[in-house]
């Protein structure tokens, strides 16, 4: 049986799923991260400024890939 092309659209729906899933998950691993420093003494910081001194301003920015993946494949469906 032969494997069925996908086109670019087909392939980029499944590309902008994936890096939903991973980045779903990159936050999940990044709030028990700021969860245990809460519990280990950081308690009166709120969670969200932990969050952003940790990991967001030591990251620092970044092209955000699902969004500009979203973008091309609603150039391509526009078409």
């Amino acid at each position: 049986m032969a494997k069925k092309i996908k086109t670019i659209v087909e392939r980029l729906d499944e590309m902008i799923a994936q890096y939903a899933a991973l980045e779903e998950e990159a936050h999940e691993l990044m709030d028990l991260r700021v969860a245990e420093m809460r519990a280990a003494g950081h308690g009166s910081i709120p969670a969200g400024v932990l969050k952003q001194v940790e990991f967001s301003n030591r990251a620092g920015t970044s092209l955000n890939i699902r969004k500009a993946l979203e973008l091309l494949r609603d150039t391509i469906e526009q078409r």
